[in-house]
């Protein structure tokens, strides 16, 4: 899929618990947090990343939240014609974001075979994360 130029996730980074507002760091996985968004290429490379905003936020609202947003609906970021950031289903379909279809029981053999595809494509991501933390 040469359409693709980047994938994009959220990571949470663990925190000691904040005297203020603790509970608004407290993520899915019931420890406190800040999220680490990156968008990375086919080598792993960090293109773009933000982070600072509490660790209960949903990825896709840090993503609507974060400059590269911003930068994409203004303008200032233009993609090619056809070109996409890959997101997991956390995020939504959107002019330039391309995520997967959601299962609900019914897919067609194609759009199963297009979900293994974007999953093997957003790998690079986990793995780019994975690589920070080594």
């Amino acid at each position: 899929m040469e359409s693709i130029i980047g994938c994009i996730d959220g990571s949470h980074i663990k925190i000691v618990a904040p005297k203020n507002n603790r509970n608004s760091y407290v993520n899915r996985k019931n420890f406190h947090s800040v999220l680490l968004q990156g968008v990375c290429d086919h080598k792993m490379l960090f293109t773009d990343v933000y982070t600072g905003e509490v660790g209960s936020l949903h990825d896709y609202t840090l993503y609507r939240r974060s400059e590269l947003y911003l930068a994409i609906q203004t303008q200032q970021i233009r993609f090619f014609d056809g070109t996409h950031l890959v997101g997991d289903l956390a995020y939504k379909l959107h002019t330039n974001l391309m995520v997967g279809f959601k299962d609900n029981g019914h897919l067609t053999l194609r759009q199963k075979n297009f979900n293994v595809i974007l999953s093997k494509i957003r790998v690079k991501i986990k793995n780019a994360f994975a690589l920070l933390t080594r």
